[in-house]
């Protein structure tokens, strides 16, 4: 069959050749790529199941071998390399672990405790400011007390939280801002 002449010529050219044209692919790619493209070229060679006649048996060689040298180096640059891995396998675990989750759950516990001894309208006020999208003015409206009222029951929840957690400085000084003019400033 034409295939598996071709093959066997291609094989045997492979092999009485291979210093030669290890030689010149070493030139082009450098030694340790040369043989990984001429193993390459072997295993295809082999594998391949038909193959039509080829008119310059040399060339096909060559060409085949650069070939697989350039799908090398493209599946080379797809890999990470070992600083990159090192990299990667150091990055720190950003996750709470299991005594900050448990304190996480302690002032949760705490801070509805408080919320269950403020009155209807401090504890709607205190839930708003924190996870409601209604500014000072809007509550203010909402429940017909002044600006200023707003922000002392607000106060009162955020010192009794803060109290009970045993904290010196407000829980919430970061989440929200207590203004002059009303707006909720996150």
């Amino acid at each position: 069959m034409m295939g598996e002449t071709t093959r066997s010529l291609l094989m045997r050219l492979l092999l009485s050749r291979y210093a030669s044209l290890r030689s010149r692919l070493a030139s082009r790619l450098g030694p340790e790529l040369a043989d990984d493209a001429l193993q390459e070229t072997w295993i295809r060679l082999e594998t391949r199941d038909t193959l039509a006649p080829v008119r310059n048996p040399d060339a096909y060689l060559f060409r085949a071998a650069l070939n697989a040298a350039s799908n090398l180096r493209k599946g080379e640059q797809r890999r990470l390399s070992h600083l990159e891995i090192e990299t990667l396998l150091n990055v720190a675990d950003d996750t709470p672990g299991p005594s900050t989750i448990a304190e996480d759950r302690a002032s949760i516990t705490v801070v509805q405790q408080v919320l269950s001894e403020l009155s209807d309208r401090q504890r709607i006020i205190f839930e708003e400011a924190f996870l409601g999208d209604a500014s000072h003015q809007m509550l203010a409206e909402r429940f017909g007390i002044s600006l200023r009222m707003i922000q002392k029951e607000l106060k009162y929840g955020v010192d009794l939280c803060a109290r009970r957690l045993k904290r010196g400085k407000s829980f919430a000084s970061d989440r929200v801002q207590l203004s002059d003019n009303g707006r909720r400033d996150a």
